[in-house]
């Protein structure tokens, strides 16, 4: 099996091989989901330990967003033009040092700033996670990699406040961070082994403005916008049930803490198929047919969610379910899909990709708790609006001019890692 895996590389990895290099690409992505799910069961008790009020403490979470996302769109430039490695390693310590931090708080405002730093420790890893896909695997294998790796964004915001509450149920909000820098530690030791998977002829060679300012050439490139915008619409409803999953079933429907969390488990274990699922239909469908399916089925997901969502627990969790797994199915070959519009600037790419997941997603958390008749039709509320848009956009989109390679010029077209026309990124100075 490993021999056979290090066939998949095209840069091959000395020390930590192809199944040491897949550990390492889905712990940096888990980082993100766990540093900010894992701690909201703990924000409650914070109030109390600080004198401090909800606002003040709601800046812990906030600020983490806010600031991940910033460290998304400098890191990822960045490290087109200094390698992966060097950011990578950089994010890593610096997101380690930062949670060791946060568990020493000694007040809400040293609390604050150690959260933003830790964010943009995560962010600069999460960017460069996404790179390395492109860079270091062959583009027919990368599909089965992104399955894995993009997998952990879709669980681990739902098992993340599990684990949270099962934390404070022994030990006290500081141990969520201890256990953040024990992740921390682990996503070192593996970085420290890493290899360089981008060559010195590939990188961007402007100035660190440039290659910053390369976010706006990615952005140019419509099939890359337009696409990205379709698929990112997942993330609102998706996240907007994160944000008041725990007030559904617990105060709606009054189910206990511990029911509440083995909803959210099953939920998760169920949705880790989502991309699985995808590799076994690409073998009998493309990837054009297979999203216009899956926007169908997350449509009537909500529909349903609206007609029988308030009935049961079960109810409102089979109808999420069956939204959330398409959401995980289209995660991978789309992600490979965006990444293979540009030949380079890869890390300008993933930087765009992962700030616009997290973008909308953000915006799903603030419509959630708007007044709706309940949370449950405003979630169901959601997936209808969002989807209806992204399945607009999808027919706008295939109607168009725009190219999108890996969807557009035939049935059994697969994304290859070749720049589409009028994508050819500027790899010199301005």
């Amino acid at each position: 099996m490993k021999k056979n895996m290090q066939q998949w590389l095209v840069r091959p990895q000395s020390k930590l091989g192809p199944v040491g290099l897949v550990v390492l690409l889905v712990t940096a992505s888990l980082v993100t989901p766990l540093s900010l799910d894992m701690y909201t069961p703990a924000v409650p008790h914070m109030t109390e330990h600080f004198s401090a009020t909800a606002g003040a403490v709601n800046l812990t979470l906030v600020g983490y967003f806010l600031f991940f996302a910033v460290g998304l769109l400098v890191f990822g430039p960045l490290s087109d033009r200094y390698g992966r490695r060097p950011v990578l390693l950089a994010g890593v310590v610096v997101y380690t040092s930062a949670s060791g931090l946060c568990a020493l708080a000694l007040n809400i405002e040293m609390l604050i700033a150690f959260r933003i730093v830790q964010a943009l420790g995560a962010g600069a890893a999460s960017a460069v996670s996404t790179a390395v896909v492109k860079d270091a695997f062959k583009a027919e294998k990368r599909e089965a990699i992104l399955s894995v790796v993009q997998v952990m964004f879709v669980v681990g915001p739902v098992l993340s406040p599990v684990l949270g509450a099962l934390i404070l149920q022994v030990f006290d909000w500081r141990m969520t961070f201890c256990a953040l820098g024990a992740v921390g530690v682990f996503c070192c030791a593996l970085a420290v082994l890493f290899d360089e998977t981008l060559s010195q002829e590939e990188r961007y060679r402007g100035t660190v403005l440039g290659s910053v300012g390369q976010l706006g050439a990615v952005a140019r490139n419509k099939g890359f916008s337009s696409f990205l915008a379709i698929v990112g619409l997942y993330n609102l409803p998706f996240m907007a049930y994160i944000a008041v999953g725990s007030y559904v079933y617990i105060s709606f429907f009054g189910l206990s803490e511990l029911e509440y969390s083995a909803f959210f488990a099953v939920a998760a274990l169920l949705t880790a198929a989502g991309p699985f699922i995808w590799l076994k239909a690409s073998k009998y469908m493309s990837a054009r047919r297979f999203t216009g399916i899956l926007l169908a089925v997350a449509l009537l997901s909500g529909v349903a969610m609206l007609a029988v969502g308030e009935l049961s627990p079960v109810l409102f969790c089979v109808t999420f379910l069956v939204f959330a797994l398409t959401e995980a199915c289209v995660r991978p070959y789309s992600t490979n899909i965006l990444l293979s519009q540009q030949e380079g600037d890869t890390g300008a790419a993933s930087s765009l990709i992962n700030f616009t997941h997290t973008a909308i997603g953000s915006a799903g958390m603030l419509l959630a708790v708007l007044p709706w008749p309940s949370y449950v039709f405003g979630i169901g509320a959601l997936i209808v609006a969002s989807m209806a848009a992204a399945g607009v956009g999808w027919a706008a989109l295939l109607k168009s001019g725009v190219p999108l390679k890996g969807i557009k010029g035939g049935s059994s077209e697969r994304p290859r890692a070749q720049a589409s026309a009028g994508s050819e990124p500027q790899r010199s100075a301005r």
